[in-house]
């Protein structure tokens, strides 16, 4: 049966706290808000960095009395598993589901179920997704696009042969940042992509393609990748013989500690940019508000983070290769900042 589990808890907390006060008693216990997290897959970096910084939202705000609990799922990739997920959450009756899709269709179903039943739920990360009922917290990718491309140019004067390795197949996200790339890229039409792969988000996956089309290429001097590419590709060259091209890094440990290794041997430089996996706590700070009764815009964009070759040396060095790099958004800057509340 169908009910609204944001004004049933509200009342029920409000009701206890009526008694509790008329009985004499100790003072209610602060309410707890129950968020589902339905993540898509925990096989890289970039997305234990989005849970990191989930989890470490949560214990920013319960610190400061707000008592939040995160209920954590995986859907291995499926968008099947992921849609009964979604269900199951709703049958539990958290208070607010923040969703990264598999699918920008699939989940409308599941989607209409928890809104129909008073539970919000807010798409990030992976995309968005056709159903209008749920807000919509996106990678302001066309910042990402600018900053990647603008740097590539910025170093290679405009001009050079590059290997463009995409994420995963399929996905909106990824799409889109590919998009972005290739509108920056028509500002510079002496760039010319030589190549592609699909890198699957995975270090190891884009290292085997790579490898396997390197022989048959002419001479690379960029590398555009998506995150996590990039130390698989540098591998690829590393492992041939060759030269690791110009290319941007990731935020994870591996990327950030080649880089570094690389910049100390022969003074090679780069920068870290990428989608920010901060946005899971970005994602955690807005679901609090809404449910705090804040309003919450449905359409919000996050920022792209940048990191110099400095920054990573003073502040990053001796990064375990598992680590990610990440933003802590606390809830006050994302009032301000995001939601634009005052």
């Amino acid at each position: 049966m169908l009910r609204n589990m944001v004004k049933r808890r509200s009342f029920l907390a409000a009701t206890l706290l009526l008694a509790t006060a008329l009985a004499g008693g100790p003072a209610l216990a602060k309410e707890k808000f129950v968020i589902g997290v339905a993540t898509p897959f925990q096989g890289n970096g970039w997305q234990k960095g989005f849970l990191a910084a989930a989890q470490w939202a949560a214990a920013e705000l319960s610190a400061k009395g707000k008592n939040v609990e995160l209920i954590v799922v995986d859907a291995a990739g499926d968008p099947q598993t992921q849609i009964q997920q979604l269900n199951n959450l709703t049958l539990q009756g958290v208070d607010f589901i923040i969703l990264e899709p598999l699918s920008d269709t699939a989940l409308n179903g599941a989607i209409d179920n928890a809104v129909s039943a008073g539970i919000p739920v807010l798409t990030t990360a992976l995309g968005s997704v056709t159903n209008p009922k749920a807000i919509s917290l996106q990678l302001d990718y066309n910042e990402l696009g600018e900053k990647y491309i603008g740097y590539i140019a910025q170093r290679t004067g405009g001009k050079g042969n590059a290997l463009n390795i995409r994420g995963l197949a399929g996905n909106a996200a990824e799409q889109a940042i590919q998009d972005a790339y290739i509108r920056s890229l028509a500002k510079y039409p002496d760039i010319k992509i030589v190549s592609e792969v699909y890198g699957d988000w995975n270090q190891s996956v884009a290292q085997q393609r790579v490898a396997s089309i390197l022989p048959t290429l002419p001479n690379v001097d960029i590398v555009l990748s998506q995150g996590v590419a990039a130390f698989g590709a540098a591998q690829a060259f590393l492992a041939a013989g060759r030269e690791v091209p110009l290319q941007v890094y990731g935020f994870d440990g591996a990327d950030v500690n080649l880089l570094l290794e690389l910049n100390a041997k022969s003074g090679y430089e780069s920068v870290a940019i990428n989608s920010d996996p901060g946005v899971g706590s970005l994602a955690v700070n807005v679901a609090v508000a809404k449910l705090s009764g804040i309003d919450v815009p449905m359409k919000m964009v996050a920022p792209i983070p940048q990191i110099t070759l400095f920054q990573l040396k003073t502040d990053h060095k001796g990064m375990a290769d598992s680590d990610t790099l990440w933003v802590k958004y606390d809830y006050d800057w994302t009032l301000k900042n995001l939601i634009g509340a005052k």
